[in-house]
């Protein structure tokens, strides 16, 4: 783990630990691989949340071409059974993903993501990949 990952890691303990509700914390990149997460999520949950925040992101989007603007992706929230996921923009190429439990304050998870997005704005951009040359 890089040390920019590490100091991450911990800004997004922070967000956990400082809201109530908050379960899980994740920066991933729009293409589904996690960047960071907290240190509660063992790496192949964090993979999985990644996974499926990526899929959010992207129905939202087709959503968004296809009855909205068409602008690209706003803040995303999904309901299930025992828990929300909430996902917000977080840089060029990144997105920022909260689980959180089925009664936490909507609103207080909300802004605290946002805060915290604006605080780490350049730490929480993924570049595009490129393929690698042989």
């Amino acid at each position: 783990m890089s040390p920019e990952e590490r100091d991450l890691s911990w800004l997004l303990d922070g967000l956990r630990d400082r809201t109530p509700g908050v379960r899980h914390v994740l920066v991933l990149s729009k293409d589904g691989l996690k960047i960071c997460f907290t240190k509660d999520l063992d790496v192949d949950r964090a993979d999985q949340l990644s996974a499926v925040a990526a899929g959010v992101q992207s129905l939202s989007l087709s959503a968004s071409a296809e009855f909205g603007t068409g602008l690209g992706v706003g803040q995303s929230m999904l309901e299930f059974a025992g828990g929300l996921l909430l996902i917000v923009p977080a840089g060029e190429g990144a997105h920022l993903a909260v689980v959180a439990a089925e009664d936490a304050d909507v609103g207080l998870v909300g802004h605290s993501m946002n805060e915290l997005v604006e605080q780490m704005g350049s730490f929480l951009t993924a570049p595009p990949r490129h393929a690698a040359r042989r």
